[in-house]
């Protein structure tokens, strides 16, 4: 994967924003991980993996979370074997089904993001590709950021209004997120009292993509 920044990661947006079934941001970066890993298998859907490297490059400490996002998959078909221990020595081998649904679209980020994720956070992750999927990389005439309001955000991703601002400081912190903030502006119209009418832009958000 080092030798290699230009390799992409491509996840589903119904995945992304929850669309198809609830997914925690733990379980959709052991998802995006497993998806890297088919992607270097050539699409081969047996996947063996050492499940200490596993938990290494997701930043999960504990076999417990990690088995909980591996059920979480297999209750939604996109692994096929219900795992419940790991082998000392020996990787985990299971098979991975990585769209059991029809998709619609992908978004994708260099496979290097998850070399980040130590610092980010699965969360960091799971909010980067979120406002990725907002952006059209292939048409530079439309809007290269993206403007969804921190609820919504939030309520997509099942995650609090705390945590996304929380992570959208991380982000900016390590360079992988630009956010442009509006205040509240007068819109030059006034309602039936003569009071002024005010109105507040949802910031931009910037997902810089030369840091990954």
């Amino acid at each position: 994967m080092k030798n290699n920044k230009k390799l992409l990661i491509q996840i589903p947006n119904e995945i992304i924003k929850n669309k198809v079934f609830m997914m925690d941001s733990n379980t959709f970066a052991t998802y995006t991980y497993l998806k890297y890993l088919y992607f270097r298998n050539y699409n081969n859907e047996e996947i063996e993996l050492l499940h200490r490297d596993f938990k290494n490059t997701l930043n999960i400490s504990d076999n417990r979370t990690m088995k909980k996002c591996l059920l979480n998959l297999y209750k939604q078909g996109i692994i096929l074997d219900y795992i419940d221990s790991f082998p000392k020595r020996k990787p985990i081998k299971l098979t991975f089904v990585p769209e059991p649904f029809e998709t619609q679209s992908f978004t994708q980020l260099p496979a290097t993001i998850l070399y980040k994720i130590n610092n980010i956070g699965c969360i960091g992750l799971r909010i980067l590709f979120y406002y990725e999927s907002f952006i059209n990389r292939n048409d530079r005439s439309e809007l290269q950021f993206a403007f969804p309001s921190i609820e919504t955000t939030a309520m997509e991703l099942n995650i609090n209004k705390e945590t996304v601002i929380q992570y959208n400081k991380i982000l900016q912190e390590n360079k992988l997120l630009k956010i442009t903030k509006y205040e509240i502006e007068w819109d030059g119209v006034y309602n039936h009292l003569d009071k002024p009418l005010f109105i507040k832009y949802n910031n931009h958000y910037d997902v810089i993509l030369k840091n990954m």
